[in-house]
């Protein structure tokens, strides 16, 4: 990433002033505003919450050149993503505001001050399309439901409860929903499915445990729907961890079934996982202890490879896992240019 930025650094600097300055020291709490965003208002997605507390910083810390406009965000990036055990979804939403950060800088003329304020009023916008994509999602997938057919799920993606919520108002809620409960969130399983239930779809809950006997022995689910925190750029999905177990319980179910990721794409992030070793931050799972109950790490993850995946739902569309990869190459192409 540091020499992207070096690159698109020296590309504008002929169009804009570019003198190097210090950073004026500030009291804005990029970690605070983030954390307030989220609090304030359910609907966002962590990617989209980054991006918005980098638009407060931009109308909030003063700056007047190009670098200290970039330098001052990539300094607030690296301080929000050190803030949270799972970097990886913070990581989606900064470097594509980096990225339409350099690209506005690249391509607007005019005083320096004006091409702030450019970005400012673009920026919101720019947040609030990323916000409405969730709309977009739910009517690329609803069509793969159908009457009679039932669809397993996890979690709390508002993606998947958007798109099922969408099937409801064209089915009249002919089809039903296998929820898997994680006991470790009670109030969460609770409001999620009171919310599925008012949109009149029927809703069974099952435990975790018992997620392969629903699949297998009943046959009683015909495709599994789940949201993702990050979808990796080998198309490979971080989401709540259990996801992996089921993506492969879903592959191994006689007949197999398809597994489909419901997800807005500012959530593509520019990171290849190998395995579960390789997310790139750790999370103790495994606390060995003789005199305590054993304690998980909260919001605890695991990474579901692009193989065990049939199709992403997005915005955009529904594609292969490889759309990720090119999609990436797409947006980050003209920072390597």
């Amino acid at each position: 990433m540091a020499s992207a930025d070096s690159a698109a650094l020296a590309a504008i600097s002929g169009d804009l002033p570019l003198r190097r300055q210090s950073i004026s020291t500030s009291n804005f709490d990029i970690v605070q505003t983030y954390r307030d965003l989220l609090a304030s208002d359910p609907d966002l997605t962590k990617p989209v919450a980054a991006i918005e507390s980098l638009i407060v910083l931009l109308n909030t810390v003063p700056s007047t050149t190009v670098y200290e406009t970039l330098d001052t965000v990539k300094a607030h990036c690296d301080r929000l993503k050190a803030s949270v055990a799972n970097p990886v979804p913070l990581t989606a939403g900064t470097d594509l505001f980096l990225q339409y950060l350099v690209s506005s800088l690249k391509q607007q003329e005019g005083s320096f001050d004006a091409v702030r304020q450019h970005l400012l009023r673009n920026g919101r916008l720019f947040a609030q399309r990323a916000i409405a994509a969730r709309n977009g999602v739910a009517e690329a997938g609803w069509r793969f439901l159908g009457e009679g057919k039932c669809v397993l799920t996890h979690g709390a993606s508002r993606s998947v409860t958007g798109l099922l919520g969408r099937a409801a108002k064209s089915l009249q809620g002919k089809f039903r929903v296998v929820y898997v409960r994680d006991e470790a969130r009670v109030e969460e399983n609770d409001r999620v499915v009171k919310e599925l239930r008012g949109m009149g779809i029927p809703v069974a809950e099952i435990p975790e445990a018992a997620v392969a006997h629903v699949m297998g022995l009943l046959r009683q689910v015909n495709m599994v729907i789940v949201g993702a925190e990050a979808i990796t750029q080998n198309g490979g999905i971080i989401s709540r961890v259990g996801t992996y177990q089921i993506a492969q319980l879903a592959s191994n179910a006689k007949p197999k079934l398809p597994f489909y990721v419901a997800a807005e794409t500012h959530k593509f992030v520019r990171k290849f996982p190998l395995d579960q070793s390789d997310l790139g931050f750790k999370q103790k799972m495994l606390d060995f202890s003789i005199d305590a109950a054993s304690k998980q790490p909260e919001d605890a993850v695991d990474y579901t490879p692009p193989q065990l995946i049939s199709n992403l739902i997005t915005e955009n569309g529904v594609h292969l896992p490889g759309h990720v990869f090119e999609q990436l190459l797409s947006i980050y192409g003209s920072l390597n240019g």
